[in-house]
Formats: structure tokens, C-alpha cells, sequence
């Protein structure tokens, strides 16, 4: 029979993911209502970053019956590889469904949003055995989120948040965020809870499961894995030396029993995950996916110490808070989540120094969860202070009652900061139904697509060869592995030589180029196909591409777009 508890925190989650999912239903309800009936209505996430398309491409690979991934957006000759190999399984499960590779991304997020739940109901009902703190837990980590931010324009005074740009900071989207994201964090918090919160000897095959789990992580998200296995060598570290000092204190080695077991099967569990790691470390000195930490080089993503403090919220110090009280009063239950916070703070301060992932990245990995527990936890023992004043009942109670409603307060404030973000998205989704300015705009996701423009993408999907390369500026280029499979020159950072190729495309749309410079640039490029369109005769000004280049053969027009043929 299902509990009443039960209940209660599958409601609390279907809460959530209606209330994070709204936004996307509220599109769809836009699909048939656009302003500019040019347009044409495509469902997309993650409006901020043009990497939307880049996992698409790979969600039509797998669609197309792919069994891994290739770099659609930059024209040199590669094999394919397990680098994003998450999405072309997604496409292969959609496909199944017979979903299309928008709605197959969407089918990531409807299957890891309530996993990534279940795992902090599970993690909740763990920490804490009094149901009211239980619930009062998953609220606070489910809503924790950015401080109120104050600002002005030529509408008077709102409220905001801080670091909109990091949509995974914002305790509305986070919920249902970006699929493979949401994997790392639900397989990473799940190995967590196997290896180090669970008494059980771990058996073998048990081992093997978690070994095969942790490769899968590093290879869908390596913050998550890294993260995870920092904290495993420090849990490992800590109780080496508390055994090593009783071995010193009573001459005897009685690191033999137990614990040097636990240490076997968690350094075995570290050191057997780590070929993932070195997989994506090898593939990535190889052309096109060396791209892929040349411009993390070149672009790293530094965190902005204030004003993600400021965007992390209250939580952040409730957390901390929490940590360092568990720490005084020995409550050693807690370390995992506290390792998980020295582990992401220490892999983002190396990785400032050592080049091979954005530093940032590491604040995707769930840190919410653990800072919510923690400030859970902070809470729960003030509650238990207050409870034991010396004051008569009355005093006491209305103390305790007071305390409880200011609890409730902040668990308030914060589902107003995730209504702020509500409006903020929804309000960015109908100016984007409303808009008809630019026609084709950068970043590509600011805007629906010409219905023109799309014919003649879904004409490249139709008519030509996916490994033959399209030359477009960076909207179009951004477009068409998505949606045509076809492969680009450019379009997206993880194009090869991404700032060099950029200048050499708009100097060829300029007509900048003389003809032997335009068929050399074309055949070092391996270009078949180039697509014109607004970007592109923007650049080109009162000239046509055509008098320019004319060894150039037009193979499809339509108002919005020509494709001429090189070869």
C-alpha cells in the first residue's frame, strides 16, 4: 500500500516538474500563433548558447542510424567517437518512438528531470527522519536560488536575478535543464549514495555496475565523474590516516579488516572509471575534437566569484553554515556532501590554471543539492537549539512556531525569485512569437526561422549528401547539421580554427576574394554547397555572389535563399 508520505512527495515532485516544464508547454501553446506568419514554429531550449543545435545535430545522427557521433560543424575528415554519443543514443530512442530529434531532446529531459527528483527525495529521506524536515528539505533545495536583484529600465523598478546567462544556476530551469547534463548529475549522486553512504559490503558484480555507470558519466559529463572521484580519494585519505594513527596508538594493523576492503573497492572504483577520462583526453588532442578544449583555451569560462555567490543564493551560506557545524559537532554523516563541496571549489580552482575544462562547468555537477541538505541540516539543528531553551512551554513554542514560519518565509521568497524566472522566460518567449526583427538572427535560438529558409535546409536534407560540406555564415551554419544532417564549413565553437575560419567566410561573402583565392579556399575546405541567404547578402552588399564567383552553378531558390554548387 502506498503511504500518505508518499504521496505527498510524488505531488511535491509532479509540483516542480509542471512548474519547471511550464515554460515549454507555454511555447508549444505559441506554435500556431506567431506573429510574423513567415516564420515557422520549431521547439527549442536554452535560448542563451548556441549549443542547442550542436546536440541536435548529434539527436539526428542517432535518428538517422548513427552508432556514433561525428563532428557535423567544421568540413575536415575525422571517424566518428563516443564524444557526445549520449545524444546519438537519445536520437536512436526517439526514433523508437518515432519523435522527431526535437521532441527526442525533449524526451531526455521528461526521462532524467524526475530521476534527478527521485534521487533528492531519496538523499532527503536519508539525511533527515522526521518527515516535516524531509519535506521541508526538498523544498529548500528544489527552490534555493539567486538573491533578489534590484534594477531599472524605461519601465520603472523590477526584480531580478543574478547570472541569468547561466541558465543551470536558476532553481526553475536547473529542474529540467540539458539532458546530458541532468544524466551526470542523477548517475553521479547515485554513486555517491552506493559508495560511500551505504554500510553494505559492496560485492563484485555490484562493483562492476558502479564501474560501468562511472565510465558512462565520464564520458556524458567528466565534471560530474572528476568530482565524484575527488571525493572518493579524499573519503579515502581521511580514513587511511584515521587508521594509520590507531595502528601508531595500539601497535596493531587493524587497517586489515574493514576498512582497507572499503579502500580496495573505492580505489579499484576510481582507477577502472578513469578510461573514459583518459578516452576523452586522447580523442580530444585529434582534430575536430581538439576544438573542443582549444576554445575552452581561448574562451574559458571563469566563475565570477561575487556574483555567482550572489546568483547561488542564501543557500550558499545556510550550506556552509551547515557543513561547519556538522564538522563541530562530528556528525560525520555529512562528509560526503561536504567533500562534494571542497571537490567542485578545488577542480574549479585548478582547472583556472589547467586549460582542459572551463572551471564554471564544475558548478553544473548538482552543487545545489548538497547546500541544500547541508542548509537543511543547519535549520534542523537551530529548530532542535531553540527546543531546548530554558523557557516556559508558551515562550518556548511561540519561539520555535516563529522560527518555523521564518523558515517558511525563505522557502517563500525563494518560489518568488523561481516565479521571477517564470516571467522572465515566458515574457522572452512572446516577445520571440511576437518578433519579426532581425530576419535571421545570432544567437540563432533569439528567434523562430523563415519558413523559406527552412525549405531550403529541409532541400539540402533531401537532395544532398551528409558528408558533402555547406558553406553558410552563422545562423545558417548553426542550422543546418540540425536540421539537414548535412556537414558545415563553420558554424558553432567547436568548428575547427573557429576565429580563422570565421574571417575567412565573411572575406569570401565580401567578395574580397579573388577567383584562384575562392577555389583554393573552396577546395582546401572540401566545400560543395553554398548557402545564401540574409546574413550572407548582407555581407555581399549590391553584388551577386554569382558575378563574383561564377564558376558557382545555382541549384535551388526560393525568395529567402539561393544554394549554388561548387564542382
Amino acid at each position: 500500500m502506498v503511504k500518505y508520505k508518499e504521496i505527498i512527495l510524488i505531488l511535491i515532485m509532479l509540483f516542480f516538474l509542471s512548474f519547471s516544464f511550464y515554460p515549454t508547454l507555454f511555447e508549444l501553446g505559441k506554435a500556431k500563433v506567431l506573429k510574423d506568419t513567415r516564420r515557422e514554429f520549431i521547439l527549442e531550449h536554452n535560448y542563451y548558447w548556441p549549443d542547442y543545435n550542436l546536440y541536435l545535430s548529434k539527436v539526428r545522427q542517432g535518428y538517422e542510424g548513427h552508432l556514433t557521433a561525428v563532428e557535423r560543424y567544421t568540413g575536415e575528415v575525422h571517424t566518428g567517437s563516443l564524444i557526445q554519443v549520449f545524444y546519438v543514443f537519445l536520437g536512436h530512442l526517439g526514433a523508437m518512438f518515432h519523435l522527431d530529434p526535437n521532441f527526442s531532446y525533449l524526451l531526455g529531459r521528461i526521462i532524467f528531470s524526475p530521476l534527478l527528483i527521485l534521487v533528492i527525495i531519496f538523499f532527503v529521506t536519508f539525511f533527515f527522519r522526521s518527515f516535516i524536515w524531509q519535506i521541508l528539505g526538498l523544498f529548500i533545495i528544489l527552490t534555493s536560488g539567486s538573491f533578489p536583484r534590484i534594477y531599472t529600465d524605461s519601465q520603472g523598478s523590477h526584480i531580478g536575478r543574478f547570472m541569468e546567462w547561466w541558465s543551470n544556476i536558476d532553481a526553475l530551469q536547473r529542474i529540467t535543464f540539458i539532458p546530458h547534463i541532468l544524466f551526470g548529475q542523477v548517475v553521479s549522486f547515485y554513486l555517491l549514495s552506493r559508495l560511500t553512504m551505504n554500510k553494505k559490503q559492496i560485492t563484485n558484480h555490484q562493483l562492476l555496475y558502479y564501474i560501468l555507470l562511472g565510465n558512462a558519466v565520464g564520458l556524458v559529463f567528466p565534471p560530474s565523474l572528476i568530482t565524484l572521484n575527488g571525493i572518493i580519494v579524499i573519503n579515502m585519505i581521511l580514513l587511511m590516516v584515521k587508521n594509520t594513527k590507531s595502528v601508531c596508538q595500539q601497535m596493531r594493523l587493524k587497517i586489515l579488516n574493514f576498512d582497507l576492503s572499503f579502500c580496495t573497492f573505492h580505489f579499484t572504483f576510481c582507477i577502472l572509471t578513469l578510461p573514459s577520462l583518459i578516452y576523452l583526453f586522447i580523442t580530444t588532442r585529434y582534430v575536430p575534437w581538439s576544438s573542443l578544449v582549444e576554445y575552452h583555451r581561448s574562451h574559458p569560462m571563469i566563475i565570477p566569484f561575487w556574483e555567482y555567490i550572489s546568483a547561488t543564493g542564501p543557500v550558499f551560506f545556510l550550506g556552509l553554515l551547515g557543513g561547519i557545524l556538522s564538522i563541530f559537532r562530528r556528525d560525520r554523516k555529512y562528509q560526503p556532501l561536504i567533500f562534494w563541496l571542497i571537490a567542485t571549489f578545488a577542480f574549479a580552482v585548478l582547472f583556472t590554471h589547467v586549460k582542459e575544462q572551463s572551471p564554471l562547468r564544475f558548478t553544473q555537477t548538482g552543487l545545489f543539492i548538497p547546500l541544500g541538505i547541508l542548509g537543511t541540516y543547519f535549520f534542523r539543528e537551530i529548530y532542535e537549539f531553540l527546543k531546548g531553551l530554558a523557557f516556559n512551554n508558551q515562550i518556548k513554542k511561540f519561539i520555535v512556531i516563529c522560527y518555523l514560519l521564518s523558515v517558511i518565509c525563505y522557502i517563500g521568497g525563494s518560489l518568488y525569485i523561481m516565479r521571477v524566472s517564470l516571467l522572465w522566460q515566458t515574457d522572452f518567449i512572446t516577445q520571440r512569437a511576437n518578433a519579426s526583427l532581425p530576419t535571421v538572427p545570432y544567437p540563432p535560438q533569439t528567434m523562430y526561422p523563415l519558413v523559406e529558409w527552412m525549405d531550403a535546409i529541409r532541400w539540402l536534407k533531401d537532395n544532398t549528401k551528409r558528408e558533402e560540406v555547406v558553406l553558410a555564415e552563422i545562423t545558417a551554419g548553426n542550422y543546418i547539421p540540425a536540421y539537414s544532417g548535412n556537414t558545415v564549413y563553420f558554424g558553432q565553437s567547436n568548428t575547427v580554427d573557429y576565429e580563422k575560419k570565421q574571417i575567412l567566410v565573411d572575406k569570401f561573402f565580401k567578395g574580397e576574394m579573388t577567383k584562384k583565392d575562392a577555389t583554393d579556399f573552396l577546395d582546401q575546405g572540401r566545400i560543395t554547397y553554398i548557402f545564401v541567404s540574409f546574413q550572407e547578402r548582407e555581407m555581399l552588399g549590391d553584388k551577386k555572389i554569382e558575378e563574383i564567383y561564377p564558376f558557382l552553378k545555382q541549384v535551388y531558390s526560393n525568395p529567402s535563399v539561393s544554394i549554388l554548387k561548387y564542382r
